[in-house]
């Protein structure tokens, strides 16, 4: 399965802070979505303190995470969605 990283670098697309409990509850959305696409893992998400980061997935193409997001989030994600390839 193909590896995609989700980008949030720009001001739009920097991540809020949330409390531990607001995590807990988007965590839990996105695992009952992810519930209907079997082929799809979401590995997690990496940010600093500025809310700069990415989030990894093993996903069959970038159209089908932004979709995941857009369930879950309300709206897809506004930094790009890429297909990255292991080279070393």
């Amino acid at each position: 399965m193909p590896l995609m990283v989700v980008f949030h670098f720009t001001e739009k697309g920097k991540l809020p802070k949330l409390s531990s409990e607001e995590l807990k509850n988007v965590r839990a959305k996105f695992l009952e979505v992810l519930k209907e696409y079997p082929d799809v893992t979401f590995y997690g998400t990496w940010v600093n303190e500025e809310g700069m980061g990415i989030c990894l997935w093993d996903a069959p193409n970038p159209d089908t995470v932004r979709e995941i997001v857009a369930k879950v989030l309300g709206s897809p994600p506004v930094d790009p969605v890429i297909d990255v390839k292991k080279v070393l």
